[in-house]
């Protein structure tokens, strides 16, 4: 029995010692990471009090307006890597971080309303009259509140991937929800899950495993932005949670007249396709265009769908 402990503590110590030197040699480069990332951050970012409290966000580029509105775990980066990646063309990029993302504040009270309305408070400040709109995933609810509210600031609206309408109440959130949202309170969890488990955690963002095995390096290169372009990871913490109570109480007004592209894949495994034919369905001057791959980040459908937007955007 003696030798037996004896040979665990051994085995024990020899697996402690290889997860220090694991993190001597990995650290440095998270290290290098994060002071990017809150390079980036802090080089773009600007704030504007507004009756919620202070609302981030940046601006980039010339020409016609368009309002990018991010996902979950985003921010205003992700906003302006959105609008880098989806247009083609000259256009002034305007990307707020929604409540409680980066260093927008987190206010008491919080709807997909009222954050519609700090999106106007926002163009008022900016001079800005009219914008089209690009909006992601759980970007989706406030874009449509706000096409709905203000429809005379809006010329087009796209929705990518967008959620369009609540969870049913009599279903249970899937299991991995728990481990996102555990992964994102700590930014060297996130970092190092990012590295190891790459396909994994693009799994639970809903891009299937299987899209991965197929992607092109420059594909690749984009899903490795998408996981980058969201460090740190705990400043978007409280933002992810309040995006969720805020599609838990959302439904699409009944008054969107405003002209909308709705596209998404069928194999998205984070937002099902169901959401884009029910904004289609609810949205009487939209169209829909659905791939049969691409996940929830599009990303072997891009081309098409930018070749889409510009299209959309421009007629």
């Amino acid at each position: 029995m003696r030798r037996f402990i004896n040979i665990l503590i051994y085995i024990l110590i020899g697996f402690a010692a290889l997860i220090l030197i694991t993190l001597l040699i990995v650290y440095p480069s998270y290290q290098k990471q994060m002071a990017e990332a809150n390079e980036r951050i802090n080089s773009d970012s600007r704030l504007l009090e507004t009756n919620y409290g202070v609302m981030e966000y940046a601006i980039s580029g010339q020409g016609n307006p368009v309002l990018l509105i991010h996902g979950a775990g985003g921010g205003f980066d992700q906003g302006l890597w959105l609008g880098r990646i989806c247009l083609d063309g000259e256009y002034q990029l305007i990307a707020p971080s929604k409540f409680g993302y980066l260093n927008s504040a987190k206010p008491e009270e919080y709807s997909a309303k009222l954050q519609a309305e700090q999106y106007q408070i926002l163009l008022d400040d900016l001079g800005i009259e009219k914008v089209s709109i690009i909006a992601v995933s759980a970007g989706g609810p406030s874009a449509m509140q706000f096409a709905n509210d203000y429809p005379e600031r809006v010329g087009k609206l796209v929705l990518l991937s967008a959620v369009s309408m609540p969870p049913n109440p009599n279903d249970k959130a899937p299991f991995y929800i728990n481990i996102i949202q555990t992964i994102q309170k700590s930014d060297f969890a996130y970092w190092f899950f990012t590295k190891a488990f790459k396909s994994q955690i693009l799994s639970l963002i809903g891009i299937p495993s299987d899209d991965y095995k197929t992607f092109t390096p420059e594909q690749k290169d984009l899903a490795n932005e998408l996981l980058d372009v969201m460090h740190p990871m705990s400043l978007r913490h409280a933002g992810t949670i309040i995006d969720g109570l805020i599609i838990r109480d959302f439904e699409i007004p009944e008054n969107i007249h405003i002209p909308t592209l709705v596209i998404h894949s069928k194999n998205d495994g984070l937002v099902s396709y169901s959401h884009a034919e029910f904004a289609h369905q609810r949205i009487q001057d939209s169209k829909l265009v659905l791939y049969e791959q691409g996940g929830h980040g599009l990303i072997t459908e891009l081309e098409d769908a930018r070749r889409q937007i510009k299209k959309f955007l421009n007629n």
